[in-house]
């Protein structure tokens, strides 16, 4: 990966090849292998280049055109080339690095060159001519963007270190932003936690003259065309064509590929199609498993389970060039590696524990010389796709035959019981007020444990916005699969990992094509035969074992979230008392709610409902949002808030 930095000025003080050198040092770890730079009068741009791609060798940024019409930075790997090679007449494409390819493309399609583009990709077009800056981030937001637009200043960053960097952008936080992301809720796509600093949303791009700030949406995949095959089979055939082809292109690297590999659908599918396409070229995939540390007592909640290592190892045993790695977490600690994630993100992280268990796997990748691992986090809105919504399409449509017969076979399955399945499927005749009144009351007590500051929570109206979050109304199949790809965005967790461990994260169930074909398919495709996941399922029938491929419970991953928790319980404490001392952590949070927990550390049933909601999900959201709050907060006088207020 790489990391950009876009600076225009109109001011001459401080002098611009100052500031782009502060935003560069300050996104060193992003890109650590080479610092590129160019500064002009009014502009300056530049890269953190890092040489994860064979091509890299060639990467001669900051790229300008021939004639000087046009300077590009870019964080680039594209997974098209050979076709865009030959769509743009390109001489020896092996000796031309990716961002040459985006140059030709610019120059040959403008910004239109975004439909023909496939990979991860944030990158800044400069045209002094015109006075404008041109900006995108890709499809699936596999790479990161950030910007800032003042009186007489923009300027943009990969990640938001880059621009916090800047003198100008010592502001204040977003406390609406805070509050929703404290309770769980949905914020705006371009919004993020410090005023003055917006978040580009996968799929758009901007544009910057002198008079004006465009940002535009210019791809989703729910407007792909409709794709409709006369048999069910050559869904499933179509899909994984197309995955095999996303899987081939992220195996393009200097150092060798990894995989994380669950007992789930979507990773072992990712490793399964990794290892046949590695055992042509008669090279070996390490995948990774994470498993419960020693000390780990075995309780689970009904219906996942603790241990993934047995299902991956049935996937790992199916190809012989596969080795599988154990990994547990046991030398890692829950604080360090809290703040070490919260610092390489600028942003707190949502679930600490799994970042136990991700350093682990990513520390044993580096340390075997792998330099890529891949994934399958975006599958369930993608490859693996499921919706019982589809249930209350054939309810609404008055297919009674094929509802009824649906939902006999889920049941049978082990799907989704009856009683479910009507409920479902009747799900938006039922009023929200009777849909909240049929909750019972200790779990809305659970539910609205969020340990936000009381204020905020009845300023903000939380508790509304809690419970539609966990019990979202009814919408149809499209808003409800949009929603998915609208919630996710990965780009500065896949920068953070590169910061951290010098490893690339990559994933072939967020390729665009396989988005586009998702989201263009009949949903039925998705229910086939009364099958959950029938899709992928289908697709990956001779390749994955059935104990992996046709089981219905899900694992559960950080099991033993209780173990690191317990063991820092003092080094809690005493963070605490830092929180207390933060102007921002202790505006933001409840801490005598959070104070009263760690008092009161469960001993036993850490699995049960109210245990794990109150003590692991809800403190482990206020604990790493009030270190991010208190070692990210800006130095203002006391008279002000760190916050700036808004009910936006």
């Amino acid at each position: 990966m790489a990391a950009i930095s876009l600076i225009w000025n109109t001011t001459d003080e401080p002098p611009l090849s100052i500031l782009i050198q502060t935003m560069l040092g300050a996104q060193e770890k992003y890109g650590p292998d080479r610092k590129v730079s160019w500064s002009g009068d009014q502009m300056a741009l530049g890269a953190n280049l890092s040489s994860s791609l064979p091509e890299h060798r060639f990467d001669r940024q900051a790229l300008w055109s021939s004639d000087r019409s046009v300077c590009i930075v870019a964080d680039v790997r594209l997974d098209n080339r050979s076709d865009l090679a030959r769509e743009l007449d390109l001489v020896h494409p092996e000796e031309l690095a990716d961002s040459t390819f985006l140059m030709a493309a610019w120059l040959r399609w403008g910004y239109t060159c975004l439909d023909h583009l496939i990979g991860g990709f944030a990158f800044a077009v400069w045209t002094p001519g015109q006075k404008e800056v041109f900006a995108a981030r890709d499809h699936a937001g596999e790479r990161p963007l950030f910007y800032h637009r003042g009186k007489d200043l923009f300027a943009l960053a990969s990640m938001q270190k880059g621009l916090l960097a800047l003198p100008a952008l010592r502001e204040r936080f977003s406390e609406s932003y805070t509050a929703h992301w404290l309770a769980c809720m949905k914020s705006e796509r371009n919004g993020s936690f410090f005023e003055g600093v917006q978040r580009l949303p996968p799929g758009h791009f901007l544009r910057v003259t002198p008079q004006a700030l465009q940002i535009k949406q210019y791809w989703h995949p729910s407007n792909a065309k409709p794709i409709r095959f006369r048999r069910d089979e050559e869904y499933p055939e179509a899909l994984l064509e197309l995955f095999d082809r996303a899987t081939e292109a992220r195996l393009r690297s200097t150092r060798p590929v990894g995989s994380f590999l669950s007992a789930g659908l979507d990773s072992s599918s990712v490793t399964a199609s990794a290892a046949r396409l590695l055992a042509d070229q008669g090279k070996r995939l390490t995948a990774f498993t994470s498993v419960p540390r020693p000390g780990f007592d075995g309780a689970f909640p009904l219906g996942r389970f603790p241990s993934e290592a047995l299902g991956a190892a049935q996937v790992a045993r199916l190809y012989s060039n596969i080795d599988h790695v154990l990994v547990d977490s046991s030398a890692y600690d829950f604080l360090p590696t809290m703040k070490l994630w919260i610092d390489a993100l600028d942003e707190p992280v949502p679930s600490v524990v799994n970042m136990l268990w991700l350093s682990a796997i990513l520390d044993q990748a580096r340390q075997r010389g792998l330099g890529v691992l891949l994934e399958g986090t975006e599958g369930n809105g993608t490859f693996s796709y499921n919706s019982w919504s589809i249930l209350g399409r054939f309810f609404r449509r008055g297919r009674w035959l094929k509802l009824a017969q649906t939902s006999l076979a889920l049941r049978r399955r082990g799907d989704l019981s009856i009683k479910s399945s009507v409920r479902l499927s009747a799900g938006g005749l039922i009023p929200r007020w009777l849909t909240r009144k049929r909750v019972p009351a200790q779990s809305l007590n659970l539910l609205f444990a969020c340990l936000a500051n009381p204020e905020w929570m009845k300023r903000y109206n939380l508790k509304d916005g809690i419970f539609d979050t966990f019990y979202p109304a009814p919408s149809g199949l499209v808003s409800e699969h949009s929603a998915l790809f609208e919630d996710c965005d990965l780009g500065p967790y896949r920068a953070a990992v590169e910061a951290v461990t010098q490893m690339e994260v990559r994933d072939p169930t967020a390729d665009k094509r396989i988005f586009e074909f998702a989201y263009s398919i009949p949903r039925e495709q998705y229910i086939v035969g009364g099958q959950s996941r029938s899709l992928a399922r289908r697709a990956m029938k001779h390749r994955l074992p059935d104990s992996v491929l046709m089981c219905n419970t899900r694992g559960l991953q950080g099991a033993d979230w209780y173990l690191p928790m317990t063991e820092a319980l003092p080094e809690l404490r005493r963070e605490l008392t830092l929180f207390a001392q933060s102007p921002a952590a202790s505006q933001a949070l409840d801490l005598p709610a959070i104070e009263n927990l760690l008092d009161n550390w469960p001993r036993s049933n850490f699995h049960s409902e109210e245990v794990y909601i109150r003590w692991h999900f809800w403190l482990t959201r206020a604990l790493s949002t009030g270190y991010f709050l208190r070692s990210h907060e800006p130095s203002i006088d006391g008279s002000r808030s760190p916050f700036t207020p808004s009910l936006g």
